[in-house]
């Protein structure tokens, strides 16, 4: 047997002529040597072997034998693209819809094993000849356009309330951005964050979020509750403290409170009950909590399963063999079916093209997600003073297939849309990829220092993010991530957030990790002035140890980053969050821009624009899909 390194671009280029080139159909005598071949090429994530089997005619199996692909979904077409290959004899299958570079990378390494066999290759090109899949009239109680984690929730919630359902999501799996998100959440008051010890920098934030001066009654209302709260908790404990009241007091002065404070609490209030609702469908938690980046305080749940495959490994067992669900794969909406003013079903197009009508009882819910894929659209709305440039060239952390769809379809209904000028950069992707679940940062801003090429820290790193994101923008858009034994701890244990162990990445050259015993050792590892990054590190860590409220550029103090062996790798900018959208009510219901209401019409997670304002905090969103997942299930449902 062989084994070849091929480049998934240049292979993609000859595999996607070849099909062009032979549309006619129909099967080719081979001749090939029997056996089982195999080959290496680049997927998204890394090298990806297939092991492929053939006789003289045929192939007889497909096999992906190792991969680096992101969990929850570089999993679909390792497992689809091999059964289409073998089912249709051909390397002319579709691929699977949003998770294009992975099916491609199978299908170039299958290439690559078929020419091992001396197969005619352009026999192998030519699409199989397969029967229209014929048009559909379906119905449900309620029918949720979206398979993400909003979408998924609204699901299960409806099936709680009695409701039957049909859910279709145009890629070829279910997750969205969910999966690709880190799966943080954030949740006051939990068991995990219960064993945290306060610190002046925290009680700080507490304060002084109730001693500023209020903007109306209502902000007041709420501080003086916080207040109470406050007091309260420190009267007996030294843990940190924490609130629905001050998580939404954060969220809503965190966005520049452009969103409407009740609705804020409303997704504060039901975290906690969100939390427990999610672990009866057996999602895991670890058992600390963290504060992810931009959350603004240490109330971010992490789950046991990478990034956010818990959420759609959980939705997916509470969904399986309910005989009131049907899910429909690589279904494409194509518009919302209103008559009489009232939203009574959905159109859409199946993966061969057939028309798919699809009639609801009692409610459609749109759980679309947002923008972010959608260069022309972030290009309309959000480009400007804020972010001079968001072109096809700056990277994102989203699935290709959020491009805003249900957004528009809402709009034509009637919708009001709001806040689309506001869009959301994350500071901690891969500079090339986009990937936030390659980094290690089990404590998320506790852990880890920002360092520029001058070997200094730059910006309190737990701030919001688009001030670290602009602050990173102008030390040149590419830092590095500095992380001591304090927070990766052993690198055989640690582990990144797709589940992957930084020793494997260390081992494998994976996305620029560098561990060094020193920090002179990592000054020279990365081309830093050696005395610089010396002194930054102890002038932070003699900040922590005097116990002072915060250090150089405002950062509160939590944690000392003090003792090698040190991590780093370089982090950059990426689109992640579009905080604009459809304006819905506290029951997920679509609103015109007088406020009335859409009948049959309901929306939740980022589809909305009225609760994160200009920046949503990290780990919100979470938080937002999960609770408002839950109450568009309920209200579809019932038919509010």
């Amino acid at each position: 047997m062989r084994k070849r390194f091929i480049g998934v671009l240049a292979g993609a280029v000859l595999v996607a002529s070849l099909i062009v080139g032979c549309a006619g159909g129909g099967r080719v005598q081979q001749n090939m040597q029997a056996g089982t071949y195999t080959a290496t090429v680049a997927g998204y994530g890394g090298p990806l072997s297939v092991e492929v089997t053939v006789n003289t005619n045929a192939i007889t199996n497909v096999r992906v034998t190792s991969h680096l692909e992101t969990p929850g979904f570089g999993e679909w077409p390792i497992e689809l693209i091999p059964a289409r290959i073998i089912e249709s004899q051909s390397l002319a299958v579709d691929v699977v819809t949003g998770v294009t570079v992975t099916s491609r990378a199978i299908l170039l390494g299958v290439e690559e094993t078929l020419r091992q066999a001396g197969a005619n290759i352009e026999g192998f090109t030519r699409p199989a000849r397969t029967p229209r899949a014929r048009n559909q009239n379906l119905r449900a109680d309620v029918i949720i356009v979206g398979g993400g984690g909003a979408g998924l929730a609204a699901a299960v919630s409806a099936l709680e309330s009695g409701a039957s359902v049909i859910l279709i999501e145009k890629a070829g799996f279910v997750g969205g951005n969910t999966v690709a998100a880190r799966g943080n959440m954030n949740a006051a008051a939990s068991r995990q964050q219960s064993i945290l010890p306060g610190t002046p920098g925290l009680d700080a934030l507490v304060i002084a979020a109730f001693e500023e001066a209020p903007v109306n009654a209502e902000h007041q209302a709420m501080q003086n509750r916080l207040r109470a709260e406050f007091e309260q908790h420190r009267s007996t404990s030294t843990m940190v403290f924490d609130s629905a009241v001050f998580h939404a007091l954060q969220t809503w002065t965190g966005g520049d409170r452009i969103a409407p404070l009740p609705l804020i609490y409303i997704m504060t209030s039901g975290a906690a009950s969100a939390v427990q609702w999610l672990e009866t469908l057996g999602l895991q938690f670890q058992p600390t909590v963290g504060q992810g980046g931009g959350a603004l305080y240490p109330r971010t749940l992490l789950t046991v399963m990478p990034n956010g495959t818990g959420y759609i490994t959980a939705f997916s067992q509470a969904l399986a063999g309910n005989d009131r669900y049907t899910q429909l794969l690589e279904t494409r909406a194509t518009g919302l079916i209103v008559e009489r003013g009232r939203v009574v079903g959905v159109n859409a197009e199946g993966r061969q093209g057939n028309r798919i009508t699809l009639r609801a009882n009692r409610g459609v819910i749109l759980a679309t997600g947002g923008f972010s894929a959608n260069v022309e659209l972030r290009q309309r709305y959000a480009e400007g003073e804020m972010w001079p440039y968001l072109g096809p060239t700056l990277i994102h952390t989203n699935v290709s297939t959020v491009t805003g769809d249900g957004i528009f379809f809402a709009r034509d209904a009637g919708a009001h849309l709001l806040n689309m000028e506001h869009i959301q950069l994350m500071q901690e992707a891969h500079p090339v990829t986009g990937n936030i679940n390659d980094s290690a940062t089990p404590f998320g801003v506790m852990g880890y220092m920002f360092i520029n090429r001058e070997g200094r820290r730059f910006v309190a790193e737990d701030g919001r993010r688009d001030v670290v994101v602009t602050a990173i923008n102008q030390e040149g858009g590419v830092v590095y991530m500095l992380q001591s034994s304090e927070s990766v701890g052993d690198p055989n244990v640690a582990s990144t957030f797709d589940g992957r162990t930084v020793a494997f990445m260390l081992e494998n050259d994976l996305s620029g990790f560098v561990m060094t015993d020193t920090l002179e050792e990592m000054a020279a590892a990365l081309g830093l002035p050696p005395a610089n990054l010396v002194e930054t590190v102890a002038s932070f860590n003699a900040a922590v140890d005097a116990g002072s409220a915060t250090c150089e550029f405002g950062r509160a103090l939590v944690r000392r980053i003090a003792t090698g062996p040190w991590l780093a790798y370089a982090r950059a900018p990426a689109i992640h969050h579009t905080m604009g959208g459809v304006l819905v009510d506290e029951y997920t219901r679509v609103l015109m821009e007088d406020g009335s209401v859409i009948p049959g019409l309901f929306a939740a997670g980022e589809i909305t624009g009225v609760l994160h304002g200009a920046n949503r905090l990290g780990g919100n969103a979470f938080t937002d899909i999960i609770v408002f997942g839950r109450v568009a299930g309920q209200s579809a449902a019932l038919g509010r």
